[in-house]
């Protein structure tokens, strides 16, 4: 077109004159301007054309696609939300008709307000319960949807054997009723903990890590244990306390769990045991005589054996030892005590806890005692002298008798029994007896029993050898004792 308007433009130059080709141009200049203008405007006029056409299109082909859409009951789908109420969720899920999540199948909660925990435009998976209310509408549920989905994770932790986390909801009998990802769960109170928990209401309220050992898909049910995880827990604290830990350090514990022969406690992540020799000076018939479980307690590490990681505790310190004060006891003093133990040579007596002595037999009465029981009794409360005691060896000894220290120290008094032997007169030395002399015997000497009581038995009859033989003879022979007739 522009070429044609230059010939053009050219042919009235060349043939008109020069007003007449100044008046031609003007006119072919305003000729082409309105054809330029009506394409333009053509051209304008056919966008809007177009942009209706498609979107009218696709508005018609996504109404298409919405009819040709099928749901099933079960099926989860992804949703928006339109609306909220009190008591019901309106969800946009692509469908002819907007789908309904109740309240009770949005949260298992009551007394929860809607309006609170979602608001219209957030995106949710909810679960077909029912294409069709009965009014029109699709029933959906967002437990459900969320149920499907834990079924799966849940199934896929314990494949590859990953830890979850868990909601204990109650004790019940045999162990606890927990949540995992909102499906009912069972933990047996022997996976609860690496160690034995004898009340487990305390895990009440609790969220802890799990795995999941066992699975019904059908009643969507887990069974998960506590144990691994606590055993692998407390292993990596053990390690780091060690290292840290030094033997007759004093350090903060809590006792976890009492025995007949002593009390376990936790210092930072590690038990260790306290014998129940090591609780207190005194004697104790059971761990709970001095401490409870849950108990906060000061302890000094006796003992740690790097190789099975036991470590021996002790709850005695140095300044709690009786003996660090046993200059309050004087010896010859009375004092009163308690009969702790009785043993077939004497008692064990008390005098406070953790300083015992020991009471022998002979100290209990003046006279000769048979029997230790025939005087004191076990418990009985008796009041005791102090004889002697060592600060070295930690004994002591007691008496009941009162003249027994006045004898001691008479005794201490007299000179040693070689010295009295020394002091005393010359003594008469006594004479060394003489040997008897036996005569050959020839074999014929040895017949027969009469020929032996015949040979010289080599006496002497001298005043300073008799014998009972001699003096009395034969009382055999001489009163006939052999003699039945008589």
């Amino acid at each position: 077109m522009e070429n044609e308007n230059k010939n053009t433009q050219e042919e009235i130059l060349t043939s008109q004159s020069p007003v007449e080709e100044t008046v031609a141009a003007e006119t072919a200049v305003e000729e082409t301007t309105n054809e330029v203008q009506e394409e333009v405007a053509a051209e304008v006029a056919a966008e809007p054309v177009e942009e209706a056409e498609e979107a009218e299109m696709s508005m018609e082909q996504g109404m298409a696609e919405m009819s040709t859409m099928s749901i099933k009951p079960g099926q989860v789908l992804n949703g928006k939300v339109i609306k909220v109420t009190p008591d019901n969720v309106f969800v946009n899920i692509n469908y002819m008709s907007d789908g309904i999540v109740p309240k009770n199948e949005f949260i298992n909660n009551p007394d929860a307000d809607l309006t609170e925990l979602i608001k219209e435009g957030d995106e949710i998976k909810v679960s077909v319960m029912k294409v069709n209310d009965g009014e029109g509408n699709v029933l959906l549920s967002k437990r459900r949807a969320e149920a499907d989905a834990s079924v799966q994770n849940i199934e896929r932790a314990m494949a590859e054997g990953t830890s979850v986390m868990a909601k204990v909801k109650e004790a019940v009998k045999g162990g606890l009723r927990v949540e995992v990802m909102g499906l009912q769960g069972f933990m047996p109170a022997s996976l609860a903990s690496d160690s034995y928990i004898p009340d487990l209401s305390v895990l009440a309220g609790k969220e802890m890590e799990v795995k999941v050992i066992e699975f019904d898909r059908a009643k969507k049910r887990a069974v998960v244990s506590r144990k691994e995880l606590d055993r692998a827990e407390k292993a990596v604290k053990r390690e780091e306390t060690l290292k840290t830990l030094e033997k007759g350090a004093m350090v903060d514990g809590t006792v976890t769990k009492l025995m007949n022969y002593g009390a376990f406690i936790d210092i930072g992540g590690i038990e260790g045991l306290a014998h129940i020799s090591d609780l207190s000076w005194g004697r104790i018939k059971h761990p709970s005589d001095i401490v409870n479980e849950g108990d906060q307690v000061k302890v000094i590490v006796r003992e740690i054996n790097p190789t099975t990681g036991k470590i021996s505790l002790s709850m005695k310190t140095s300044e709690s030892d009786p003996w660090n004060n046993i200059e309050k006891y004087q010896v010859g003093e009375s004092y009163p005590g308690k009969v702790m133990n009785i043993i077939k040579s004497g008692a064990f007596v008390e005098l406070e806890p953790g300083l015992e002595g020991y009471l022998h037999i002979s100290e209990l009465a003046e006279g000769q005692v048979e029997k230790v029981e025939d005087v004191v009794q076990k418990g009985q409360e008796i009041s005791v002298r102090v004889k002697d005691f060592n600060t070295s060896t930690k004994k002591m000894s007691l008496t009941m008798r009162e003249g027994s220290l006045e004898r001691e120290f008479s005794r201490g008094e007299r000179p040693a029994r070689r010295e009295r032997f020394e002091n005393m007169g010359e003594r008469k030395e006594r004479e060394p007896r003489q040997r008897r002399e036996r005569p050959q015997r020839s074999s014929s000497n040895r017949g027969s029993f009469a020929e032996k009581r015949q040979v010289d038995r080599g006496y002497h009859d001298s005043a300073d050898n008799l014998t009972l033989g001699d003096l009395f003879g034969d009382l055999k022979e001489k009163m006939n004792f052999g003699d039945d007739e008589n």
